[in-house]
């Protein structure tokens, strides 16, 4: 039966680059506990609990379909993923010669992998200090175990650089986790259907108590010393679940985004960035050939839906895109890979135009306050930061590694009228289209 998709691009995502710290959080081992982080609506001991050695598999006939799951982050993909462009379902008729969704995100993991440690290399060499990126392994990765079959992640820090004044970038990777009923539920009521022709889901792969779920994501945020470069923040990531009542009846879907928050608007750096995402869009989706029904202009309303501060009546930056609930295909994986692979390639060009531009002690003081607007987010709007910070013993540098070094709140702050700080405030209480 053909398969229709329809991607969600227009409902709020979850705050992406803390999405990764939240599988931390549902890390499957007490000690993985105090990474208790953000990103989940739900607690992690209601939840979701530890897999057992083995399950005892039953049947249940389904066909593919994907849900979304909003509350877990995850991963690009190689290039090697599939050989068909057919959704990574083993229970597909046409999926035979696909590689399994367990052997595909095995694969998207050591992706995240070397792209965490080829990106944070190019980040290094760009900011050209002596200061270097610390790094904080924990579960399979504590003392470069490196243990392919055990949960963990590695948090990389910089701080005090030449350009970054401080950055992030987190790297986790959960396998073999159980979805409690809660979570199971939740997961059932966002599901969308998919297949032609099935009347409410019925036909879709009902995601029930019990069945096992691996998670991997890695994001980056770089909040920039100089006011004229802005903030960098971006993620991808994967969400595979498995059936415990069939053995080898399993799905994955992707997710990811990029976007800007800006001090100054330098208009052609904003426009350039726009035009990158843009394109890769247009190249992966087409137009004329779209079976997933999505769009640049659909991810980047995404994007702006959600980064917004409502008491403020203005959104946190110029944005750019946010997906969801992306099938995984051959095409959408090489797209999620682009996603990853092309972060650098649309940020560096603005810190190689705009690192070395000299800033005055007002202008550095706005870019404070407008790092005020980003805690404000994080800590008011953010659900994930929410979540992590009222769990039960949470860790705090964790939950808090995307947050600016230095920030300001003065009270009754109102830009000089014609000023470009007044620019950048008119922009974000009305989006524009950029590209």
């Amino acid at each position: 039966m053909a398969t229709k998709h329809h991607i969600i691009g227009s409902r709020a995502p979850f705050y992406p680059m803390l999405l990764s710290l939240l599988i931390s959080l549902l890390a499957l081992s007490p000690a993985a506990d105090a990474f208790a982080t953000p990103s989940s609506l739900f607690s992690h001991s209601l939840l979701f609990r530890e897999a057992p050695p083995s399950s005892s598999p039953s049947s249940r006939g389904t066909t593919s379909c994907h849900g979304r799951n909003q509350a877990l982050a995850a991963a690009a993909s190689s290039s090697s993923l599939v050989t068909e462009d057919n959704v990574i379902s083993n229970n597909d008729e046409t999926s035979s010669s696909l590689s399994s969704p367990e052997e595909v995100f095995e694969q998207f993991a050591q992706f995240l992998i070397q792209h965490q440690t080829s990106m944070i290399a190019e980040i290094e060499e760009a900011d050209g200090s002596d200061v270097a990126f610390s790094k904080d392994g924990w579960g399979a990765f504590e003392d470069s175990n490196n243990d392919n079959t055990k949960s963990g992640g590695i948090t990389r820090v910089i701080q005090g650089g030449n350009i970054v004044e401080k950055g992030a970038c987190s790297l986790t990777i959960i396998r073999n986790g159980v979805l409690t009923a809660e979570r199971a539920a939740t997961i059932r009521g966002r599901q969308e259907q998919v297949v032609e022709g099935s009347v409410d889901g019925d036909d879709g792969l009902v995601i029930q108590e019990g069945d096992i779920y691996s998670a991997a994501a890695l994001s980056v945020v770089l909040h920039t010393k100089n006011p004229f470069v802005p903030t960098f923040r971006s993620d991808v990531r994967i969400f595979l679940v498995k059936s415990a009542e069939k053995d080898g009846e399993s799905v994955a879907w992707f997710g990811g985004g990029s976007d800007l928050t800006p001090y100054y608007l330098i208009d052609q750096d904003i426009i350039d960035f726009h035009t990158h995402l843009k394109k890769m869009c247009d190249d992966h989706f087409p137009a004329n050939n779209n079976q997933y029904n999505l769009s640049y202009r659909q991810m980047k309303q995404s994007c702006d839906e959600y980064f917004y501060l409502p008491a403020r009546s203005e959104h946190r930056g110029t944005g750019g895109i946010f997906f969801d609930d992306l099938p995984a295909t051959q095409s959408t994986s090489e797209f999620v890979r682009g996603v990853a692979q092309g972060w650098m390639p649309s940020w560096l060009p603005i810190v190689q135009k705009n690192g070395s531009r000299e800033y005055t002690e007002e202008e550095k003081h706005w870019q404070c306050l407008r790092r005020g607007r980003y805690l404000e987010f994080n800590l008011l709007y953010d659900r994930g930061v929410k979540f992590g910070l009222a769990n039960a013993n949470p860790r705090v540098e964790g939950v808090m590694v995307s947050a600016p070094p230095r920030i300001a709140f003065d009270y009754n702050h109102v830009p000089e009228e014609g000023s470009e700080e007044e620019r950048l405030v008119g922009i974000l209480k009305n989006p524009k289209d950029w590209v």
